[in-house]
């Protein structure tokens, strides 16, 4: 229902509006902020809105699942955090200090998921549109899979760690080929970022959805950022192949599309955002 003071015709104001849905007997509100042209409405007339800056969740269970949600996001982050710093130990072949850095991110991947098996029973608890329930568990399921593939990459090297001294003794022979190694690092980093600008989303996502859009579009740059880089030490590697064994080339070959799935994986999880802000600002 609309409450307020009668408005004239091309007034422009900042206000909200409430409404309520009754659900199995619980009852959502949805608060949409708006700046627009207000036309007097105890007459009948229709209200002008130009666009909407905030759509957040009222109830305490939504609320709290929405937390949930971007403490899922923080720890996600740390995990590819984590993960950059190991290929950077690696990368300078400090081998323990590098088994260590992947342990932590083992550990954050395991803490990512209980975060994911808890937002996800709490989607059951609240009172959420099943719509929009689904979209919220797919965006979970998305963002896990972030965690998820820094894990499944760093495994890989941590298997087998000689593959830095092999890249090494390839530089030996042509200093250029360390265009392969330190590409290695800067995808790394390159997935932090993409990570970073998919939490910061989510984090206002409830406050203000066109920023959250605005920071999905940043997810789709530097996700495209990751590809051209991804490309570029996908030619170094062939070019000094000869300078590697085929299980080199194999092994440096999994490990680039590994770590450009992170950011894929962040890029599939902001579609799914992106979709969400224009569907409730439809």
């Amino acid at each position: 229902m609309l409450a307020g003071p009668d408005w004239s015709e091309g007034r422009g104001v900042n206000f909200c509006i409430s409404f309520e849905l009754f659900l199995g007997g619980s009852s959502v509100i949805l608060k949409m902020f708006k700046k627009c042209r207000l036309y007097n409405h105890t007459e009948g007339e229709f209200l002008q809105v130009s666009f909407v800056s905030l759509l957040s969740i009222g109830a305490k269970k939504e609320k709290a699942a929405f937390e949930t949600l971007k403490r899922h996001a923080a720890v996600v982050v740390n995990s590819v955090k984590k993960f950059r710093e190991a290929m950077e130990a690696f990368s300078e072949r400090k081998f323990e200090e590098a088994e260590k850095l992947a342990q932590e991110v083992d550990q954050l991947e395991s803490k990512a998921d209980g975060i994911r098996v808890k937002f996800e029973s709490e989607l059951g608890a609240g009172a959420f549109l099943p719509v929009f329930r689904g979209d919220l568990a797919r965006l979970s399921e998305r963002l896990d899979d972030v965690a998820d593939m820094a894990e499944e990459a760093i495994l890989g090297i941590k298997l087998r760690p000689k593959l830095f001294d092999i890249l090494a003794r390839a530089e030996k022979k042509d200093k250029k080929a360390e265009g392969i190694r330190i590409g290695l690092v800067e995808l790394a980093g390159k997935a932090v970022e993409t990570a970073q600008a998919l939490k910061e989303s989510i984090g206002v996502f409830l406050e203000d959805m066109d920023m959250a859009v605005k920071k999905t579009v940043e997810v789709d740059r530097f996700e495209r950022e990751s590809d051209i880089l991804e490309e570029k030490i996908l030619k170094d590697l062939y070019r000094y192949e000869k300078l590697l064994c085929p299980i080199t080339v194999m092994q440096v070959k999994s490990t680039i599309e590994q770590i450009g799935d992170i950011s894929n994986n962040a890029e599939d999880a902001g579609d799914i955002l992106s979709a969400m802000c224009y569907s409730l600002k439809a």
